[in-house]
């Protein structure tokens, strides 16, 4: 029923309003203490910053805005389904998209968290449930999956050969390793880097949505590049494993004698792959813009986002928005809602 849908999205929007407030008055802050001790990859500025683009993707317009493209799919009533979702854990609150689609959708959640993020969405879940109590009989966290009716995981190429095999049975949504690039054209300005270090260094580059690899035109010159990641990323020196990562990559490129430029806090390595270590950023010359589009919808399957200000290419992503999905950015761009 359409009322339904749109109480639930009304429910969700006031669940990023009471988020907002949380983090404004420290109501959040020791559960983001306990996740960043438990993992420690998921600082608390990191969680907090995680959460605060949950709250923006949940503001009024853009729940309006989802209410108006899904309305259609609420004309009549809808059979309860018990969707499954196995959820990686590379970036606080990971599962959160899949949480909401299936819920506003009218369906269970039966939520199998990886374990390096177990904390932050139950604590959510709370507090939507006190704001719109129904949907307490709809969310589940287990250990074990129970019986299901259609199942969302989320893993590496290697789980998701398991995934394919153990779930084949079940309708499926199965999302492997993506990665973000970004293709410059040597106009960028200061303020587009500084934005573009954001899309890099963000999560320690963790999530899909993390810019790993670059490509630049031909004799494109780094120095500038260089000089603002520098100053983005030096802040990751506090982090104990960053920087262990980052001296291990550079002792091997060492050893190996691999050609790299050292920003101190990083390198900036040429190499193929879409998908690089924690520290390491690929980059990858060009010498014809087309040619390098067609290489790059080759590997479309591979890619979340592409960072741009190239016109001529498909859904581009302005620098510094990666990290802030909107409600209609999908992983993988499977849109959730029409499979649940």
């Amino acid at each position: 029923m359409i009322y339904l849908f749109q109480s639930r999205l009304q429910a969700f929007q006031k669940l990023g309003t009471e988020i907002l407030a949380l983090l404004s008055n420290g109501g959040i802050d020791t559960i983001i203490k306990q996740q960043s001790i438990e993992n420690k990859w998921f600082t608390e500025e990191n969680c907090r910053l995680a959460l605060a683009a949950i709250a923006k993707m949940l503001d009024k317009k853009s729940c309006e805005a989802f209410f108006q493209r899904y309305r259609n799919l609420f004309q009549k009533e809808r059979k309860t389904q018990r969707i499954a979702v196995i959820s990686a854990g590379n970036i606080p609150c990971a599962a959160f998209h899949d949480f909401f689609c299936i819920l506003v959708g009218g369906n269970r959640f039966i939520g199998k968290l990886s374990s390096k993020d177990a904390l932050l969405l139950p604590f959510l879940s709370k507090i939507l449930i006190k704001v719109a109590p129904e949907f307490a009989e709809k969310i589940f966290f287990v250990e074990k999956l129970p019986k299901f009716d259609k199942i969302i995981a989320t893993g590496n190429n290697n789980s998701a050969r398991y995934f394919e095999y153990y779930f084949k049975d079940y309708p499926m949504l199965l999302r492997k390793n993506r990665n973000s690039v970004a293709i410059l054209t040597g106009k960028e300005n200061v303020e587009d880097l500084q934005k573009l270090s954001i899309d890099v260094f963000r999560y320690f580059g963790l999530g899909c949505r993390s810019v790993s690899k670059i490509y630049v035109p031909k004799n494109y010159h780094f120095s500038k590049l260089i000089e603002i990641f520098q100053k983005t990323s030096s802040r990751l020196l506090c982090h104990n494993a960053y920087v262990n990562n980052y001296e291990y990559q550079r002792a091997i490129y060492m050893l190996n004698n691999v050609p790299y430029y050292d920003g101190n806090s990083f390198l900036l390595v040429e190499n193929q792959p879409l998908s690089s270590p924690v520290a390491v950023i690929y980059y990858e010359s060009y010498d014809s813009l087309s040619n390098l589009l067609l290489k790059i919808n080759h590997h479309k399957d591979r890619i979340q986002c592409i960072v741009t200000k190239n016109k001529s290419v498909n859904n581009p992503v302005n620098f510094g928005k990666t990290q802030f999905p909107s409600l209609f950015d999908y992983p993988d761009s499977e849109d959730i809602m029409f499979f649940v």
